[in-house]
Order: structure tokens, then C-alpha cells, then sequence
């Protein structure tokens, strides 16, 4: 009877280590994924308002010229797969998330005032599998408002 009690704590204390692995597995993944996406964002609050558009690097730095990695605002609002060497130069713990076929999907919305551009309303957002591949995709987001850039009084 001891025994038989002893192999069940045994079994139910191995179930709670396994777990505990995924959540862990989990929270590392959706850290990595929100520093990701903050790091990207950032570029493109600092990049001039007129260079916030589909297609342009997120910074002169990351611009594909000299050996630099290109990364930029992707052209369509589909998904796009972030699993790049690119990607994984601009970011290095993306490696981590190499066998999770991250992706990124950007969408740039144009806000006018009176007729003339006043705002751009930015969702960046990333995707990967989930742990284990169970539960399907997990994602996370950020949202931001760029406005027109105002000269110096």
C-alpha cells in the first residue's frame, strides 16, 4: 500500500516539474517576442514621419547597405516570417525561437486632419506556435499613434 502511495506522489510530482517546463518554456518565449516587438517599435518612433511607410527600413542603420541587415516595414499586411538571419542579426534571441515559426505582421493606418496627413495609427504584432505545438498559436502586440513630426518654434 506504501508503495502504491509513494509511486503516485512519484508521478504526481513528475507531472508538476513537466509543467512547470512549459510554463517557463511559455514565459521565455512571450518575453522574447514583447522586447522583440518594443525594440522594433521603438525604431519606428524615432524614424522620421515621412520615412513611417511600407517598404522603408525601420532605421538608417538597418538598412541593407554596407552588410547591415534589412529590416523593414512589410510592404502588405500579411504575415511575415521573422525566422530570417535578418531578423535574427537585429535581434539575437529570436534563435530561440528559431523551431516556433515566429512571424510579424505590421499595419500602418493613416489618420487625416482637414485633408492633410496628421497621424498614423501603428499595430505590430507576432505569432509563433505554441510550446510543444499544443494550443496553436500564441501572439502578442503593440500598439502605438505616430503624429506628424511639428518644426521648432
Amino acid at each position: 500500500m506504501a508503495l502504491g502511495l509513494l509511486g503516485l506522489f512519484s508521478i504526481a510530482c513528475l507531472s508538476a516539474v513537466v509543467t512547470n517546463q512549459v510554463v517557463d518554456q511559455k514565459a521565455k518565449e512571450d518575453a522574447i517576442a514583447m522586447d522583440f516587438l518594443t525594440k522594433y517599435a521603438e525604431n519606428i518612433k524615432a524614424l522620421p514621419f515621412a520615412s513611417v511607410a511600407p517598404g522603408l527600413p525601420i532605421n538608417y542603420i538597418y538598412n541593407g547597405t554596407g552588410g547591415a541587415p534589412l529590416i523593414i516595414i512589410p510592404a502588405t499586411n500579411g504575415w511575415v516570417s521573422i525566422n530570417t538571419t535578418a531578423y535574427q542579426t537585429f535581434y539575437p534571441d529570436l534563435v530561440w525561437m528559431t523551431n516556433l515559426n515566429p512571424q510579424m505582421k505590421v499595419t500602418l493606418t493613416q489618420n487625416s486632419v482637414a485633408g492633410t496627413l496628421h497621424d498614423i495609427e501603428i499595430n505590430v504584432k507576432m505569432q509563433w506556435n505554441a510550446p510543444l505545438a499544443k494550443g496553436g498559436q500564441l501572439q502578442v502586440q503593440v500598439d502605438f499613434l505616430r503624429t506628424v513630426d511639428v518644426s521648432l518654434l
